[in-house]
């Protein structure tokens, strides 16, 4: 114990499943180090209007993180399997809220992807819809 551990408190982080969740939502949408509205609007339509427990757990979790990529491994240990699929495909609606998937969204969806030992099958039919859903260009001729 160093001499200002006692000044710190507690360092570990409680999260529900739902927290967890929430957590890696926001953790997508600072991937690019800003806060899109677009993007914050699924997490609003996930939580409702953000005043849970869940919320509150995710935002302390999100404050005392060091990056979007050190919540991975915590989200990952807190989620079932039906949980995991619940998150990702909410993930890729954050990561293409834009229209767009590279960058620093990318590589999130990729550590997402592979904490969570997705199945290939599940993540192609989650791009087809993702895609279908944000190809506006039918609308834009």
């Amino acid at each position: 114990m160093g001499l200002f551990d006692k000044l710190r408190g507690s360092t570990e982080i409680n999260l529900s499943p739902r927290a967890a969740m929430l957590l890696a939502c926001l953790s997508m949408v600072g991937a690019d180090g800003e806060f899109d509205d677009d993007e914050i609007a699924i997490i609003y339509r996930i939580d409702g209007e953000q005043r849970t427990r869940a919320w509150d757990q995710a935002l302390d979790a999100w404050r005392r993180m060091r990056s979007p990529t050190d919540c991975v491994k915590l989200v990952a240990a807190r989620l079932d399997p039906e949980q995991r699929r619940f998150t990702l495909a909410n993930l890729f609606d954050i990561a293409m809220a834009d229209g767009f998937l590279e960058g620093a969204e990318q590589a999130l969806l990729e550590m997402y992807l592979e904490a969570f030992d997705a199945d290939p099958a599940f993540v192609e039919a989650l791009c087809d819809v993702i895609g279908t859903k944000n190809n506006r260009s039918r609308f834009t001729q």
